[in-house]
C-alpha cells in the first residue's frame, strides 16, 4: 500500500493532500461553562471527525479499515480510553467518522487522535494486524470550539462541581454549587462597581481639566522663548556683521569690493586643496574612451581601447570614500568596445552600441551593482548598430538616438525599458533634430535636449528639446534656438546645473578649438553667452561637470598639434571663471573620464601627449581659494 498522510484544517481541504479535520460540538442540556474559566467542559456528544484520505498521491477511494486512538501527547505518551475500530466507505479520497469517547477523557488537557488505516482485506476486517498490517498517521491535536450557554430563567442553571470553577466565581453557595438566590446581591455589588465609575469619571474629568491648563501655561511659556529666541538671533546677526571692527570676513575675491569699500583689508588666504593621486591597486588598466557612470557611491568604469588600440570588456568599481578599487566581472558582460554610451539607472549600469574592429554594434548588456552581475539587453527592436550616439536617463528609460555607422550619420532612436527588457522606436514627430553624431544629450526632469554635434552639412550649433509628460510618454519635437556668436562643435563639455544646459569649448569644423561657450536657459528659452575673462584656453576632448556650485573643466587638447593638457578652470555664475590647481605633469590627458561625487571631482584614463593611454587616477577637492578680511582693531 502507498504512502497515507493526514492534516488537519478548520474549514475546508486542500487539494492534492489528505485533510483530516476535527471539532468538539458542544450541545449541552445540564452543564454550564462560567466566563473567565480556561477549562473546557465537553458533552457527551461523539466528536465527529471528517478527512480526506489519499493512496499513493492519488484521492483513495473504496472500503478502509480505520483505528482512531485517542493520545495524551503529540508523540508516545499514553491511550486514553478504547480504541475506537469500524471499516468506512471512502468516496474521492473523502471520509467521515463519529467517535463516542467518553467526556471524562476530556479534562480539558491537550488531546490527540492516532489514525491508523489499511484497504480493507478481500476476505474481510477481521483479518490480522500481523497479516494486514495498519498505516499509521501523524498524531492530529484535537482543537475545541469555544461557546457560551445562556439561561432563560436563572433557577433552572443546573450546578457544575465547584473544582471546575475559577476561583473569582461570585455565585456559589453553602452547598459549593451554582446559587440564583445570590443574583441579588451581585446586583447590588454591581451598582456600587456603577457608583465608583461614577466617582472614577469625576476625578478623570478633573485631571483632564488639570492638563488643559497646564497646556495653556506650557503654550505661553513656548511663546516667550519664541520672542527671546528671535531677539538673540537679532543680537547675533548684529554682532557678526562684517561692517563691525575687528572682526573678520570671507570672500571668494582677492579684491572683494564691497569689502574694501566698507574698510576691510586682505590678511590672509586659504588656498585651494591641491590634487590627490588615488589608488590603482585593482584599478582598470590604461584606457581611452571608456564608458562610466557615478551610482551615487560608486564610480563604475568599462570599456574602452586600451595600448595598441585593442578594446577591452574589462573595468572596475571605486569607492571614492574608502579610495579602493574592485574589478567587475566579465562573465556575461558585453564583448570588448569603444565608442559605447553607458547610463545609470538607480540600481544597474546599461552599456550600448559601440565599435569593435571596425564593426559597428547594436547590443549590449546591463550590470546590476547590486549582484555585482551582468544581465542581458534584448536586440529585439533594437536600433541599427552604431558609435558616436548620444543616450540618456529618463527615470524610466535609456534613450538612444544619432551616432553614425559605415550607412553614415543616423537621424532615428529608440527608449529602453530595462524593468520589460523592451526597445520601442523614439518618435520623431514635430522638428526633430537632424541626423547627427557626437552631440550632446542631456535629460532635465522633465525633456531631453540634444545640441551640437556633426552632421552632413558640417558641425552644428543648432538643437531640439523633446518633452515627456508625468507617465514618462514623449511628447513632440521642438527646435531649440540657435546661440548667438556660438560656433557649430563636436567634442565640446557641456552639463545641466538644474536648471540650465552649459556648453563649452570643442571643435570647429575647420579644425580650430574654442575658448567659448553658452548657457541654455530651459525656461526663458534663450541662449547667454559664458564670459570669457579668465576661461580656460581653447581646447577640445575636455572634461567637465557641474558641482552644484561651479562648472569645471580639466584637461583637453589644446594646440593645433591636439597636444593634451593637464590644465583646468572652474565657472561660478556669479563671479566667473577661476583656475584651478596645477596636478603633476603625467596627468595631461584628453578623452578622460570624470565624475563628480558630490566633493571631489574624480578623473582617469584617457589619451596623454604622446597618444597613449593613461591609467592614473586623479581627485581633488573642488574649492575656490578663501580670502579672509579684517576691519581694524576690535572696538569696546
Amino acid at each position: 500500500m502507498g504512502k497515507i498522510q493526514t492534516i488537519l484544517i478548520a474549514l475546508d481541504f486542500t487539494v492534492g493532500l489528505l485533510v483530516a479535520s476535527t471539532s468538539l460540538q458542544a450541545a449541552l442540556t445540564s452543564t454550564a461553562i462560567v466566563s473567565g474559566s480556561t477549562t473546557a467542559v465537553v458533552a457527551a456528544d461523539p466528536i465527529s471527525y471528517q478527512g480526506r484520505l489519499s493512496d499513493n498521491g492519488s484521492p483513495a477511494s473504496g472500503s478502509y479499515d480505520f483505528q482512531f486512538i485517542l493520545k495524551d501527547a503529540a508523540s508516545a505518551g499514553n491511550t486514553l480510553g478504547e480504541a475506537i475500530k469500524m471499516t468506512l466507505s471512502v468516496q474521492s479520497g473523502v471520509f467521515s467518522a463519529s467517535l463516542p469517547w467518553s467526556p471524562s477523557l476530556f479534562p480539558g488537557s491537550a488531546r490527540w487522535i492516532e489514525v491508523r488505516v489499511r484497504p480493507t482485506p478481500s476476505s474481510g476486517s477481521a483479518v490480522s494486524e500481523t497479516e494486514a498490517p495498519y498505516a499509521v498517521l501523524e498524531r492530529q491535536r484535537i482543537q475545541t470550539t469555544p461557546y457560551a450557554l445562556r439561561s432563560l430563567t436563572s433557577g433552572t442553571v443546573e450546578s457544575v462541581p465547584v473544582q471546575s470553577l475559577p476561583a473569582s466565581v461570585p455565585l456559589i453557595g453553602s452547598t459549593g454549587k451554582l446559587d440564583s438566590t445570590l443574583l441579588a446581591s451581585d446586583i447590588a455589588r454591581s451598582s456600587e462597581i456603577s457608583a465608583a465609575l461614577s466617582s472614577f469619571q469625576n476625578d478623570l474629568q478633573q485631571v483632564v481639566a488639570k492638563s488643559e491648563a497646564s497646556q495653556a501655561v506650557l503654550t505661553s511659556k513656548l511663546a516667550a522663548l519664541a520672542q527671546e529666541n528671535a531677539l538673540l538671533k537679532q543680537s547675533v546677526q548684529v554682532l557678526s556683521a562684517p561692517t563691525r571692527s575687528g572682526w573678520m570676513s570671507a570672500s571668494f575675491s582677492p579684491t572683494d569690493p564691497d569689502l574694501v569699500r566698507d574698510g576691510f583689508s586682505l590678511v590672509s588666504t586659504v588656498p585651494a586643496p591641491d590634487w590627490k593621486a588615488g589608488s590603482l591597486n585593482s584599478a582598470p588598466t590604461a584606457r581611452i574612451g571608456a564608458s562610466s557612470v557615478w551610482t551615487g557611491q560608486e564610480w563604475i568604469v568599462w570599456g574602452g581601447l586600451a595600448a595598441g588600440n585593442f578594446p577591452v570588456k574589462t573595468g572596475a568599481r571605486y569607492r571614492a570614500d574608502l579610495d579602493l578599487w574592485s574589478s567587475l566581472s566579465t562573465l556575461n558582460s558585453p564583448s570588448e568596445r569603444s565608442g559605447q554610451s553607458a547610463v545609470w539607472t538607480g540600481k544597474e549600469m546599461i552599456v550600448w552600441g559601440g565599435l569593435k574592429s571596425g564593426a559597428y554594434l547594436n547590443d549590449g548588456a546591463k550590470y546590476l551593482a547590486d549582484d555585482q552581475a551582468w544581465g542581458a539587453v534584448t536586440t529585439d527592436g533594437s536600433p541599427s548598430a552604431r558609435s558616436g550616439h548620444s543616450s540618456a536617463w529618463t527615470g524610466r528609460y535609456m534613450v538612444i538616438f544619432g551616432g553614425k555607422n559605415a550607412e553614415g550619420l543616423k537621424a532615428d532612436g529608440s527608449l529602453y525599458d530595462p524593468t520589460a527588457n523592451k526597445w520601442t522606436p523614439l518618435p520623431m514627430n514635430g522638428a526633430p533634430p537632424e541626423a547627427r553624431c557626437d552631440a550632446t544629450m542631456i535629460w532635465t526632469g522633465s525633456a531631453l535636449i540634444v545640441w551640437g554635434g556633426e552632421s552632413s552639412k558640417g558641425y552644428l550649433a543648432s538643437g531640439a528639446i523633446l518633452p515627456f509628460d508625468a507617465q514618462g510618454v514623449p511628447g513632440e519635437w521642438a527646435q531649440l534656438a540657435i546661440p548667438s556668436g556660438i560656433s557649430g562643435r563636436i567634442f565640446h563639455v557641456s552639463a545641466w546645473d538644474g536648471k540650465r544646459l552649459i556648453v563649452w569649448g570643442g571643435l570647429g569644423s575647420s579644425g580650430q578649438r574654442f575658448g567659448d561657450g553658452a548657457v541654455f536657459d530651459l525656461g526663458a528659452g534663450t541662449w547667454t553667452t559664458i564670459p570669457s575673462l579668465g576661461a580656460p584656453t581653447p581646447r577640445s576632448q575636455a572634461t567637465g561637470v557641474w558641482t552644484g556650485e561651479e562648472f569645471v573643466v580639466f584637461g583637453g587638447k589644446t594646440t593645433s598639434a591636439g597636444l593634451a593638457t593637464a590644465t583646468g578652470a572652474a565657472w561660478r555664475p556669479s563671479t566667473g571663471w577661476r583656475p584651478l590647481s596645477l596636478p603633476v605633469a603625467e596627468t595631461a590627458r584628453a578623452n578622460a573620464n570624470s565624475a563628480w561625487t558630490g566633493s571631489l571631482l574624480l578623473v582617469f584614463g584617457g589619451e596623454s601627449q604622446t597618444g597613449l593611454p593613461v591609467g592614473d587616477l586623479q581627485r581633488l577637492e573642488v574649492r575656490a581659494p578663501w580670502y579672509l578680511y579684517r576691519r581694524g582693531p576690535l572696538s569696546n
